[in-house]
């Protein structure tokens, strides 16, 4: 049996995804009738149903519940492939896919960007910020290349490579009764009250919060919610409550937060590149020698002093 034309699969794929005949043809940019005839197309070609259809919804047989998964590995495959290909033939230009946490980005790694782009004049380096653990699906997927993330949300069989150790430091208004301190102890937070990011984004940086707490004797006391860093910051200002965030942010605070020290050893949570070896293209290959470069210049230790 021969391979189902590309286009009439890309097609069959987008209605899978919106099983909606009239988005899928929206989000392809065609017209509703050429999307039908395609997948009728299709399904004559396989010799079998792909959807049942009725007046009111539209849902994927077993047989194109199958299909539909695994065409959508391979026509991503097919697309890394084609990438891969033209990087080869333009001598590692093209483009890199970086994924970055909120934490991540207050650290070095805009320092890495800029000077690998100078390197590399000819790559195309596209930038998106998501959770650590929302990281690990997108590079799964292949829709990003590398991801800097909390180290320890990676999980096998990605690679890591650690590139920043970081110091809890402690967030307070001005307010604070321990706003005038050079630094603190985390035992001396068993009673206060702490705003921290929203579980479903700040999975992994809540656990290294609570970790640390727990090796000071208890866990922290959580009264408010953020979704994001301006809203948290706005509600530490506020005196809603304290968090811990790593010591980078210091340069991006207002001035109504303070930025305190802390003295325990187990403060601290470190940040790595996590790719996937079996996509490995030369551009991102090129880019994580280039940061074991930096490792080895020891210029990672400057900037985390």
């Amino acid at each position: 049996m021969r391979v189902p034309d590309l286009t009439r699969l890309r097609y069959f794929l987008a209605v899978a995804e919106e099983l909606n005949f009239r988005k899928a043809s929206e989000r392809l940019n065609v017209a509703q009738p050429a999307v039908s005839r395609a997948v009728q197309a299709l399904e004559k070609e396989l010799g079998f149903r792909l959807f049942d259809r009725t007046t009111r919804r539209v849902s994927l047989t077993d047989a194109g519940e199958v299909l539909a998964n695994d065409a959508k590995k391979a026509m991503l495959l097919l697309e890394r492939s084609t990438r891969h290909a033209r990087q080869l033939a333009l001598g590692y230009a093209g483009e890199i896919v970086i994924a970055y946490s909120a934490q991540a980005s207050y650290g070095p790694m805009a320092e890495f960007v800029v000077k690998f782009r100078s390197a590399h004049p000819s790559a195309t380096i596209s930038l998106y910020q998501m959770a650590s653990h929302e990281q690990l699906r997108a590079l799964e997927a292949g829709e990003v290349d590398v991801g800097f993330m909390l180290s320890a949300a990676c999980k096998a069989p990605l690679s890591l490579l650690p590139v920043v150790k970081e110091r809890f430091v402690l967030l307070v208004s001005i307010y604070h009764p321990l706003s005038r301190r050079t630094a603190v102890s985390l035992s001396e937070l068993k009673d206060a009250g702490f705003v921290m990011g929203t579980d479903k984004r700040w999975e992994t940086f809540r656990s290294l919060v609570s970790n640390s707490c727990l090796s000071a004797g208890f866990l922290p006391t959580i009264i408010e919610e953020a979704d994001d860093v301006p809203v948290l910051l706005q509600l530490v200002a506020l005196q809603r409550g304290v968090t811990l965030y790593g010591s980078s942010i210091r340069s991006a605070l207002p001035e109504d937060i303070v930025a305190i020290p802390l003295i325990d050893d187990c403060a601290q949570f470190e940040i790595g590149v996590a790719w996937d070896r079996t996509r490995e293209t030369p551009l991102v290959k090129e880019f994580i020698c280039f940061l074991h470069g930096v490792r080895n210049n020891d210029w990672l230790v400057e900037l985390t002093r």
